[in-house]
């Protein structure tokens, strides 16, 4: 996990699913309740920004077998994602600098 550090003002103004891509570029890759736990958000808002990230080309998500048999969802970056991450990770810097 990458020790990137967002600026609050950054999350203040970005909305949730721009929020949730900044986690998940955080994570690399990682499941749902990864995603839960970095982010701190609710099951049920990652569940519903989860597919609108993905129809949008945003991220792709996969689903892999657990050590005990059960499903869980893995998400990661599209190219696409990364790019936009990378132009929230300069608005993330021109923040810091506004701030000093």
């Amino acid at each position: 996990m990458s020790e990137l550090v967002i600026n609050k003002k950054l999350l203040d103004i970005l909305s949730t699913p721009m929020q949730i891509l900044l986690y998940i570029n955080m994570m690399g890759e990682g499941s749902l309740m990864d995603l839960v736990k970095i982010s701190q958000m609710s099951w049920h808002t990652i569940q519903k920004w989860i597919p609108i990230l993905e129809e949008n080309g945003l991220i792709v998500v996969r689903e892999e077998k657990t050590s005990v048999g059960t499903a869980k969802k893995i998400v990661k970056l599209t190219e696409t994602g990364k790019v936009l991450v990378e132009k929230l990770l300069e608005l993330n810097d021109t923040l810091k600098e506004i701030g000093k």
